[in-house]
């Protein structure tokens, strides 16, 4: 599953890309080219794509799928060749039947676990997004003039003062 991540143009794409993996580094991802990796202990790989600032969660599910069916005809010899070819054609189907059911079934809830880490890790990763851009806003300000102070409140919003 994947998912954006919403990161204001305040810097250099290249620098704005470093600043969010330091964030993530402190998260607990580990830097892998222009990739920031985690697996936590659920067995999910989360995966952000610094350039293309994208999330995604991976699992690797896997199921021993067996099903067994015992069906069983009375009928004359003259017919015992063409009975067993229909109950062997039956049986394949209902296997089959049966099998693509239980996958179905899998994959919802691959996919429901997926969304569930996903809708959890966002949180975090928007805090990790949002202190990254507190670093660009202060690194562009310094650009300007001197930050005299840099004041964050309780609801998260920030403000840089600088001497020009």
């Amino acid at each position: 599953m994947q998912s954006p991540l919403e990161m204001l143009p305040i810097l250099a794409p290249d620098r704005m890309s470093d600043l969010l993996a330091a964030e993530l580094e402190a998260q607990g991802f580990e830097r892998d080219g222009d990739t920031m990796k985690r697996s936590d202990a659920d067995g999910i790989e989360i995966t952000v794509d610094l350039k293309s600032s994208t999330v995604t969660a991976k699992i690797g599910a896997t199921a021993d799928l067996s099903e067994a069916i015992d069906r069983r005809a009375n009928v004359g010899i003259e017919r015992k060749e063409q009975a067993e070819d229909s109950l062997r054609k039956e049986v394949q189907r209902d296997l089959e039947d049966r099998i693509a059911a239980r996958t179905e079934a899998l994959r919802r809830d691959v996919t429901e676990r997926l969304e569930k880490k996903l809708a959890d890790i966002r949180q975090e990763l928007d805090q990790s997004v949002g202190r990254a851009t507190v670093s660009a806003l202060t690194e562009k300000a310094a650009q300007l003039g001197h930050i005299e102070s840099v004041v964050e409140d309780q609801g998260g919003n920030v403000t840089i003062r600088v001497k020009l």
